[in-house]
């Protein structure tokens, strides 16, 4: 009866996962045949459709291929990043990216973090903090029973310090850019301007349509959302039921309200 029971708990855990990587791949081949032969339109839908499933750097940079090719600008970029989140070394989306970027009209982005300092590579350096103090202190620790004067220990302890200043500073480095990237948004079409890709989009003084506009943003911009002094995003839902966020570019520069149909989130929930 045990075996039994262990038999269709692993049964259980197993059958779903497989059943949806089937769905994923059905979807992603769908999307493939849709693309081959010119449904432009339906594979996007078929892309879109298995991303909720599952994520892929191939998926997303298919999908931003094919909104490059319908000239929805902001939404290639914003796939772009996201293959590129999946596998920052493809230097084909890089370049599809920049280009991209370039199309759309927005200057290139200056936030592209190197691998090294990117949200994924925290742990590396928290490890890296924590196994160079340790072994530091010991190596010190022996040093001193073995009878070292105080002179010759200047240099081991200040090199020491040095490299752990250097593990710091990568750990907060790359905690900020993993903070950084989840506040930031891409200004994508939307219904008001989706036959103009190029089509500014107005970042307003207040929370509502008839507000006059600070700025405008062209689709695949990077904005971050603005944060109160409480760390609570600031939002706000009109009488009509539209939602609005407070944004801003990195360097200040511009700053308003948006729709929140106009930008989308560049790191997806898991």
């Amino acid at each position: 009866m045990t075996h039994f029971f262990l038999t269709l708990v692993i049964i259980c855990s197993v059958f779903p996962k497989s059943l949806i990587s089937s769905s994923k791949d059905k979807l992603f081949y769908d999307a493939v045949r849709a693309e081959a032969t010119g449904d432009l339109l339906t594979a996007i839908d078929l892309y879109e459709e298995a991303s909720k499933i599952s994520k892929s750097s191939n998926l997303h940079g298919n999908l931003a291929n094919l909104y490059f090719k319908t000239e929805k600008y902001g939404k290639a970029v914003l796939n772009y990043r996201r293959a590129l989140l999946l596998e920052p070394s493809n230097r084909a989306f890089k370049e599809n990216l920049n280009f991209a970027l370039e199309t759309a009209g927005v200057s290139l982005r200056k936030t592209d973090f190197s691998t090294y300092l990117g949200f994924s590579s925290i742990d590396l350096w928290i490890i890296s903090l924590a196994t160079s103090f340790w072994i530091g202190a010991l190596a010190l620790a022996f040093l001193y029973f073995q009878g070292w004067n105080r002179k010759r220990f200047i240099f081991p302890i200040f090199t020491w310090c040095l490299l752990l200043c250097f593990l710091l500073w990568g750990v907060y480095t790359s905690t900020e850019n993993k903070r950084l990237l989840s506040k930031e948004v891409i200004v994508i079409e939307t219904n008001e301007n989706e036959n103009n890709a190029t089509q500014n989009i107005p970042l307003r003084r207040f929370a509502g349509s008839g507000s006059s506009a600070n700025t405008y943003v062209n689709p695949g911009e990077s904005l971050w959302l603005n944060l109160s002094n409480h760390s609570f995003l600031q939002s706000h839902k009109s009488l009509s039921g539209q939602k609005w966020f407070l944004v801003q570019s990195l360097g200040d520069d511009k700053k308003g309200w948006i729709k929140s149909d106009a930008v989308s989130f560049l790191t997806q929930a898991e």
